[in-house]
Order: structure tokens, then sequence, then C-alpha cells
């Protein structure tokens, strides 16, 4: 039975969340270094502390690896005052692994969250009837980096919703410039961004100033309409800072630095060191594993240098393939009828690769200080990578778009197996649910397959790529996409 186009994006959106669930059922609990941390921070804001790095956990469930300090204490409190009412009491209560399932459950939801924001945001970027934003909202919900996170307790995912939203919400400022009501939009974003996670706020401000050039813009194609854009430029700053401001100069009276990072610490305890930025640049793994949101298998990969075959093929097959036909595509078509005035396509293609730009220069220097490289910390980015993915998809979809399919869901086959089979290093990785996991998986991998077809069936006469609307378009609601 064929299911309707408008079944596509709620399709998407259950397989994202039942790929998190299977992240969370398939990796044991405090299965990471990380996690622990993460539900100790919530544990003390539900107590109604913020922890200091120096002072460790106060949360220390038996028998998983626990660090001598609390290493996630340099994060703004967001996303665990998001998530303490359902984590604080059972933790409070001695069920450390019901709590840190309640934290999985949140992410669970809040993927889902991410697959609707991606979809929302990438049809303000589209041309009305473009097929990409469904493309992009099936892109998302297959992300492996989306869906471990969302079945782990990280604080990565709400900032990727907070920053996705915004991309949608600038995008709305380059196409009709700006007003009040989008200007408070883009001021809360910003500040929630900033009070999720440091990275977060930054690719935010950047987005929000390429929203403050396209009002500068507008305003100066109408010659007037410049106090929506001093609002921006001063309101909005002046409200991110008011939210988030107080907790970066609690990072600076703490540790010296707006960070709050602690990287003597990990030279001295984790085997970590320094190395010279140019070497990050040109290693190869850099560029397959940084970028490769969608590898199951290489998330949290080992501090080594190594290039695998399975991180060759999934980036090149899942990532710089369809990017490689999306940039050829719209070289192609660049002027071809109907695209936006010149001034407005460069601020789209602005608002896409600068913020990418500056995002991975963080992380290029954060590794080179002797931090890892994870594809989940480009998140905040994940809209643009999408998008880009989603529009060489779009070039031949009844094609490309089953076999991309195919390959990561190889891939997320392969990862489970790995999981389950595989002889823990330690007793408590292995996870206590492998039924519900296996069968979790196949639900996914239903409904993977089903938001598949929905999206071959909808999409096949439908290749147009990521491209603005005709002038006399700008101002109008983006049209619906199946």
């Amino acid at each position: 039975m064929r299911l309707p186009a408008r079944a596509l994006l709620p399709l998407a959106v259950l397989t994202a969340m039942l790929l998190s669930a299977v992240a969370a059922l398939v990796q044991a609990p405090y299965v990471t270094g990380d996690e622990a941390p993460h539900i100790d921070y919530a544990y003390r804001v539900w107590q109604g502390e913020l922890p200091v790095f120096e002072d460790g956990l106060e949360h220390r469930p038996d028998g998983a690896w626990l660090a001598p300090v609390q290493w996630t204490a340099q994060h703004p409190p967001l996303y665990y005052l998001l998530v303490a009412p359902v984590v604080g009491p059972l933790a409070e209560a001695g069920h450390p692994v019901a709590a840190v399932y309640a934290a999985r459950a949140v992410n669970v939801l809040l993927s889902g969250v991410l697959v609707l924001v991606a979809h929302g945001a990438a049809r303000r970027i589209c041309r009305p009837g473009s097929t990409v934003p469904a493309v992009t909202a099936f892109v998302a919900a297959l992300m492996a980096g989306k869906s471990l996170v969302g079945g782990s307790g990280y604080n990565d995912l709400l900032a990727a919703v907070f920053v996705t939203a915004l991309f949608g919400a600038a995008a709305m400022a380059v196409r009709r410039g700006l007003d009040a009501r989008l200007i408070l939009v883009i001021s809360l974003l910003t500040s929630g961004a900033a009070l999720t996670r440091l990275s977060a706020g930054v690719v935010a401000v950047v987005v929000a100033g390429v929203a403050g050039l396209a009002g500068i813009v507008r305003a100066r194609q109408r010659r007037g309409g410049w106090g929506p854009v001093a609002g921006l430029l001063v309101g909005g700053p002046a409200l991110v800072l008011a939210a988030a401001g107080w907790f970066y100069v609690r990072n600076l009276e703490l540790t010296g630095t707006l960070t709050g990072s602690h990287f003597d610490w990990s030279y001295e305890n984790q085997g970590r060191s320094p190395k010279p930025l140019a070497q990050v640049l040109v290693e190869a793994v850099t560029w397959l594993r940084m970028p490769n949101l969608f590898w199951w298998s290489g998330q949290q990969p080992p501090r080594t240098t190594y290039v695998t075959t399975a991180m060759v093929v999934t980036a090149l097959v899942l990532v710089w393939v369809p990017a490689v036909l999306a940039v050829a595509r719209a070289v192609r078509h660049r002027d071809r009828p109907g695209a936006l005035l010149a001034a407005d396509r460069r601020l789209l293609l602005l608002l896409l690769v600068l913020p990418v730009v500056v995002l991975v220069t963080m992380q290029v220097v954060f590794a080179s200080n002797g931090g890892g490289v994870y594809p989940r910390y480009l998140l905040p980015v994940a809209l643009p990578l999408c998008l880009v993915i989603a529009a060489g998809l779009a070039t031949r979809p009844r094609l490309l778009v089953p076999a991309w399919a195919a390959v990561a869901l190889a891939d997320l086959a392969g990862w489970v197996a790995k999981e389950l089979t595989t002889p823990p290093a330690e007793p408590w990785y292995y996870t206590d649910a492998p039924v519900p996991s296996v069968v979790a998986a196949v639900l996914a991998v239903a409904a993977a397959v089903s938001t598949t077809r929905v999206l071959v069936d909808t999409t096949a006469n439908r290749t147009q790529a990521p491209t603005a609307s005709p002038p006399a378009m700008r101002a109008s609601t983006p049209a619906t996409t199946s």
C-alpha cells in the first residue's frame, strides 16, 4: 500500500526517535566517561547548585567509570534545567540507572524535534515547492550523530535544536527583512543556544549577525525601516548578554577563561598533548571523521589518527559525494530564471557557509589543543550539512535516496551487531536490554524504509535544488514540499 505524501514528515520524525531509542537501549548506562558527569550536573541543578570542576561528582553510580573531576562543569545549565525534574528525583532516590534512562528519553524526544525544526528551517531557505526540505528531514532523521546523542544524556541535541531554528529565522530576515517579532525570536534562540553550549552560542551569534546584515541590506533597499535593524544590533545582544552572560562571567571567575576549559589537567592526567595546528589541518582523519555525522561506529572513536575503510566509505558515500553533486548542480543552475536577487542569494550562501567555517575552525583549534575530533561537535551546523547532502540526493532521488539510505542502515546494523556481541572492556559496558534493542532496531529500519519509499514517490518527478524564490515571491510564505 502506497502511503500519502503527507505521511513523510511524521515518518521521518518517528524514524529519528526510533533510531535514538536504539542508541539509548544498545548503549549501557554510563557507558562513556562523559555521561556520568552530565547526569551529575542535572542532579546538582536539582539540588539547587552548579557543579565546580575541582569538586568532582556527587552522583556516583556503582560500577561506572567516574572521573576524579567534574569535567562538564564548564557547560551552561539550560539543558540540565530541562532534564533535572526527571533525573534529580530518581538519582536522589538511589536509582542511577533509571536516572540516565530518563535523561536519554528526553533526548529521544529532542531528536524528533530536531527533524521538525530542520524541515521548517529548510523550507524557509529553499524556494517554494522545492523537494529539498523533505529530503533534508529524511537526512536529519537518519543522522547517526543525532541518533547517538539522542540516546545519551548529553546536551548537544538541545543546542542543535536552537541553532537549527535560528537558521530558519535568519533566512526569513534575508527574504523579507526584520521586524520586532523576528528580532525577539532571533534573540531568544541565540540566548537559548548560548545557555546550552558555548560552541552553539558562538555559531548562533554568527547566524544572528547574518540576520542583522540582511536587515541592513533590506533597509537600504527600502530606504527606511532602520528601527528593527537598530533593535537587533542593540537590543538583541543586550538580551543575549542578560540571559547568558552571567554564566561565562562565572567561568572566568572560576577558571580564568570564558570557556572554562582545563587542558592542563587533561595533559597531566589523560595522556593528551597539544599538536601543531597545521598537523590537524593536513591529517586525513580530520576531514573524514569530523563532518561524518552519519557514521555510527565513529561517533566515539579512540584518540588515534587511524583511517579505516568504514570511515572512508561512509564519509564518501554519505557526505562528500552528495555534497559534490549539490555544488555541481548549484553551479550549473546559478543563473536560471526565478532566482533571488544577487544580494539575497549571497546572503543565503553566507548564512549557510560562514557558521560552518567558524565552527570547523573552532573544532580544529580545539583538536590542536589536545581535544578530540568528534562528529557530534558539528551538530550546531547540522542544517547546512543536511541541506547540502539533501540537495545532492535530490538530483536523482529515485536512485540516490534508496542507495544512501541502504548504506546508512547497513552501517546501523553493523554497529548494533558489534555493540551487542563484542566482549566489553569492562563488565558494565554490556546493555541489559539486548532484546528490546533488537526490536527497536527492526522498528527503526522499517520506519526508515517506509520514509524512503514515501520520499522517492514524492520527489521522483520534482528535483529542484535549494535555490531562491522569484523576486516577486520573496515575501511570501514558503509552500509545502509534499
